[in-house]
């Protein structure tokens, strides 16, 4: 039916209708293929950019509070206490219990913790009062920017004494 149709017109008709049906098929092959793959590079390296923007972030914070070595003042008898009380009682102290989505006990010495769009400031202070206070060290995290500026999204392991 379309062969026929195309048959049917003029051969100066023909040319347009080719050139026409050519430009068309490279506008779809460009919409629907080359720019969705240019958009997830520009999406990936503006990700790339905001993680080392982050990663600078968390040096400089780090720099100015120094290095996490020295003597520990560990309250007496924080070793006793349940990791669960401790991470309970000193979120609910530093203002940072509604941050906090979920604790896990991960053995005896250490504990998971989940916390969302907790201000960076915040998090780091109290990680510091967790080394000094309690001997609690962050023996891995995982950090993310929440859409808040200065707030992040993080998954912590802190463990008694690094262990």
């Amino acid at each position: 039916m379309m062969m026929e149709w195309f048959r049917k017109l003029a051969p100066r008709e023909q040319l347009l209708v080719g050139i026409a049906a050519v430009l068309t098929a490279i506008t779809l092959i460009v919409t629907l293929g080359v720019r969705p793959i240019i958009s997830n590079s520009v999406k990936g390296q503006e990700r790339v950019a905001d993680k080392r923007e982050l990663l600078h972030e968390i040096e400089r914070v780090a720099e100015r509070i120094g290095p996490q070595t020295g003597s520990n003042r560990v309250t007496p008898g924080a070793g006793n206490q349940s990791l669960v009380v401790i991470i309970d009682s000193t979120t609910r102290s530093n203002g940072l219990a509604p941050y906090l989505k979920r604790n896990q006990p991960d053995g005896a010495d250490s504990i998971r913790l989940r916390f969302e769009d907790v201000p960076f400031d915040a998090i780091i202070a109290w990680l510091r009062a967790m080394k000094n206070q309690h001997g609690l060290l962050a023996t891995a995290a995982n950090i993310d920017r929440s859409g808040t500026p200065g707030r992040i999204n993080c998954n912590l392991t802190l463990s008694r004494g690094g262990r």
